[in-house]
């Protein structure tokens, strides 16, 4: 007798139809959910940050760090470069983001900082926007005004960083306005 969808009769005499069709679709269904329960779950944790450059503007110097993934050399280079720099960081209201491979990044207050997690979004915008290759290593300096004001493709020292930015007129300002008492 000819099958129909996923019924069959049976082929020992029995009239009753099978359902191991059914019974494996069924398992195969519930297979593919609890394999992708854990991806809905590690996929953009909750306090994830949408991070917006343009949000910061006259507020937050920003330098990028771009790696192509966690455990790049490079990438660990550069955060030792920075270890111990914190106050140098906060005087300079420069936060610092990590953005590792295609979509993984963090965003910190000051190297030493608690990261914060960016969404895959953001980070896949960041590598876009400041046309770095998932495959390459670049540190990216964004003044206040929003443009970028220093590129490098290898790592770079916290002072080197901030002789870049103490140069800046806005940074100048800054600076007299710190020893003026503001005038």
């Amino acid at each position: 007798m000819p099958t129909f969808g996923c019924w069959s009769r049976g082929t020992r005499g029995s009239s009753a139809p099978q359902r191991r069709p059914l019974r494996t679709m069924r398992t195969l269904l519930v297979a593919c959910i609890v394999l992708a329960l854990p991806l809905t779950v590690m996929g953009t944790p909750a306090d994830s940050v949408d991070f917006r450059p343009e949000h910061h503007q006259w507020e937050h110097r920003l330098l990028f760090v771009f790696a192509p993934t966690d455990s790049n050399g490079m990438r660990a280079e550069q955060e030792a470069a920075f270890e111990g720099r914190d106050p140098g960081f906060r005087e300079r209201d420069l936060l610092v983001l990590t953005v590792t491979g295609q979509n993984r990044g963090t965003q910190r207050a000051a190297p030493g900082a608690e990261p914060q997690p960016l969404t895959a979004a953001a980070a896949r915008r960041l590598r876009d926007r400041f046309d770095v290759p998932d495959d390459a290593f670049r540190v990216v300096l964004v003044g206040k005004d929003g443009t970028e004001k220093r590129r490098e493709a290898e790592p770079v020292s916290a002072r080197s960083v901030f002789d870049t930015i103490d140069a800046m007129p806005m940074r100048q300002r800054e600076m007299r306005e710190q020893d003026g008492g503001g005038e």
